[in-house]
């Protein structure tokens, strides 16, 4: 399940990730109108966007566990039968495999989100496990799609940029999105 460039909101959508077709379908419904209530914890707005990752951390452990079981019989086999320079190219090779695996686990949980109140537009965004997070007052935010590609969030001298884990196409029905729950307010 691919959950890359999903926006989720609060007003249509549950709080756990959903499949990649009803989010499209769920992002073209949103009339950007807040809803009547708030929904959880005040914030009235929740899009959240992952990266796209075929394995998450636990996947990879168990992958890369098989790996070195099958890798470490196969290379105790042929070291039985006088392969000596198979046993160290494995542990080589299972290292390597283990490195790559670890700066792919790193980023496996990165992920943007935007969320809506009456009282603050809150980015927050995870990078290799770091969060961090600013606030805007939402009456004065300015929501804008540069030719960067990224959608640009500012208000009294700070710029943040959004978007990264969205397809190009889907970031300006973002924009607008979050543009139509601003004016809502």
């Amino acid at each position: 399940m691919h959950h890359a460039d999903l926006p989720q909101s609060a007003s249509n959508l549950p709080p756990q990730d959903v499949p990649a077709a009803e989010a499209e379908v769920a992002l073209e419904q949103s009339s950007g109108q807040a809803p009547d209530r708030e929904a959880g914890e005040g914030w009235m707005r929740d899009w959240v966007f992952r990266r796209n990752c075929s394995m998450s951390p636990r996947q990879l452990i168990v992958f890369y566990a098989s790996l070195c079981v099958v890798s470490l019989i196969v290379a105790s086999i042929a070291w039985d039968v006088g392969g000596s320079l198979v046993l160290p190219f494995t542990g080589v090779e299972l290292g390597s495999v283990a490195l790559a695996l670890v700066v792919y686990g790193r980023h496996a949980t990165d992920r943007e989100r935007v969320r809506l109140s009456t009282q603050q537009l809150q980015v927050e965004w995870e990078n290799a496990g770091v969060v961090q997070s600013v606030s805007f007052n939402p009456h004065w935010v300015r929501v804008s799609l540069p030719e960067s590609g990224l959608v640009e969030v500012s208000s009294a001298g700070r710029t943040v940029y959004i978007g990264r884990y969205s397809r190009p196409e889907r970031r300006a029905v973002l924009a607008k999105d979050l543009r139509a729950a601003l004016r809502a307010l």
